[in-house]
């Protein structure tokens, strides 16, 4: 055959091949059990290539480093922008490192939390609920300090034998100017039982306690203590005392017989290991009063109860009177000398300042949001960083100005009829927040640990 022929031959089976796969069904056909597929002319002529396989190290590795850039977006947008973030001094979230260490390792050895704050926590309002979810996460339990006088709040109670007078550093002051280092005392001269017992449904899960620890000091003869079947003598001499009681596991209440004189400071009710969280409520206070407590006081009780965070929630109270400029700046002065005391008395001890919610009044003929509140607000923030400490700014979580007229008409109500004080509802609100912003900055330690 000659070339030509070939050449012609050639074009026509080509031809007839091209002319069968335009006809052909392009998802092929089934005869007698066998599925038979002809290839277009466009995947002969110009196949489609397949992409070449990513490496899967390579590929793990994208997403994981996506994840990662996703988790730190989020987060910087949180603490960019969202009202409930928390205000850190120069060196950032990092402030709060050394708690979070202490957290992790509280199962073995105790952290201690102590909780400051005017009437807006009385009654262990708000720091229960903190205190409940910081338990059930890092273990522990009991209500942590109790006064050594008649009291009852939302998870325990105590009953004086005899009524004892209970002098404050913010209240019914001491005659001689002595106090306990969480600022109050009784002056004891008489024999006194003190009965402490824990209540409250809502917490029975973490209300019970293991030890009790008795905090006295001050006295000029012998001071003698039983509990749990155990007798302590305590001598005479200034200082901070100590004096702990093993209690059976799980108890749910303990009492302290107490004979002679001296000073008593309160008792602590805690377990063994875990995280205790104590409810300082200090009515009708601003928060200038640490520097009135003793500093040897003061550092002798952090240090021996392993105090890793001291919350201050105060400011409240100075905002009716605080009506210029001037004012605010004068509080917040004032802030800063109490913040710059602790410090010093306590320099590992990190410090979180709450400020005030919105509080309202009648302005113009309606309620409305106190005029100077965010001023305030904003130069209390600043004192406070400034001082080198953090700053959780309450006001602007519970959602700003005129957010408490909002929170008295809610239902059921979450602050009282004088749109200053939270009610029981809107206390664990505000705990619940609190909570969920502080384990927010304790993940994110752990991320940073991480990916550091």
């Amino acid at each position: 055959m000659r070339r030509s022929g070939i050449v012609l031959f050639l074009f026509c089976v080509i031809g007839l091949l091209a002319a069968l796969s335009t006809a052909f069904p392009s998802g092929g056909v089934r005869v007698a059990g066998l599925h038979l597929r002809f290839p277009s002319v466009t995947d002969v002529i110009a196949p489609e290539e397949e992409p070449e396989a990513e490496d899967p190290a390579v590929l793990l590795e994208k997403r994981k480093l996506a994840a990662e850039q996703a988790v730190r977006d989020n987060f910087a947008e949180f603490v960019g922008s969202d009202p409930a973030r928390i205000y850190f001094p120069s060196e950032g979230p990092e402030y709060l490192d050394p708690v979070f260490e202490r957290l992790d390792s509280a199962r073995v050895s105790p952290v201690r939390i102590v909780h400051f704050g005017d009437l807006q926590i009385e009654e262990d309002r708000i720091s229960s609920g903190f205190r409940r979810v910081l338990q059930e996460r890092f273990g522990g339990s009991g209500p942590g300090f109790m006064p050594a006088s008649q009291v009852y709040t939302l998870t325990a109670r105590c009953t004086p034998s005899v009524e004892t007078e209970r002098y404050t550093v913010y209240g019914n002051k001491a005659p001689d100017g002595a106090y306990g280092p969480l600022g109050e005392v009784v002056k004891l001269d008489t024999t006194l039982v003190l009965s402490y017992s824990a209540i409250g449904r809502d917490y029975e899960d973490r209300a019970f306690f293991d030890r009790l620890t008795l905090l006295s000091g001050g006295g000029d003869s012998t001071l003698v203590a039983e509990c749990a079947g155990r007798t302590a003598v305590i001598p005479a001499g200034s200082g901070l005392h100590r004096t702990v009681f093993e209690l059976a596991d799980s108890s749910f209440s303990a009492s302290l017989a107490l004979e002679g004189r001296g000073d008593i400071y309160g008792v602590l009710l805690d377990s063994e290991t875990g995280v205790r969280v104590d409810n300082i409520a200090m009515r009708g206070c601003s928060g200038e009063v640490f520097t009135s407590i003793p500093s040897d006081m003061l550092s002798d009780f952090f240090r021996s109860e392993g105090v890793a965070l001291v919350v201050l929630q105060f400011g409240g109270n100075s905002i009716p009177f605080s009506s210029t400029t001037k004012a605010v700046s004068a509080y917040a002065s004032r802030i800063r000398r109490q913040l710059s005391y602790l410090a010093r008395v306590a320099p590992d001890v990190r410090i979180l300042f709450i400020g005030p919610s919105d509080m309202a009044t009648r302005v113009n003929g309606v309620t409305a949001s106190y005029p100077v509140i965010g001023e305030f607000v904003d130069s209390l923030r600043n004192a406070v960083t400034g001082s080198g400490a953090a700053y959780w700014d309450l006001y602007s979580a519970m959602g700003g100005r005129n957010s408490m007229v909002h929170w008295v008409e809610s239902d059921p109500p979450l602050a009282g009829s004088d749109y200053v004080h939270f009610t029981p509802a809107g206390a664990e609100r505000v705990a619940s927040m609190l909570s969920d912003t502080f384990l927010l900055y304790y993940d994110y330690y752990h991320w940073r640990k991480e990916h550091d």
